[in-house]
């Protein structure tokens, strides 16, 4: 049976690199928020280091 030729489309290959793109942007701001979170956890613990556990709470 014969197959259809396609020719490559430039427009398919900009959307995928724009996808590809803002996933990478959405992953490193996961990761920037989950690391400032854990130094603002770690740095209030730190300063004072028996309050949380006394009083029951969490530091976020």
């Amino acid at each position: 049976m014969a197959r259809r030729r396609t020719l490559p489309r430039p427009a398919t290959n900009s959307t995928q690199t724009l996808y590809e793109l803002l996933i990478a942007v959405g992953v490193c701001i996961t990761f920037a928020g989950i690391f400032s979170t854990s130094y603002l956890a770690i740095l209030e613990g730190a300063r004072a280091p028996f309050q949380a556990w006394i009083t029951g709470s969490t530091f976020f």
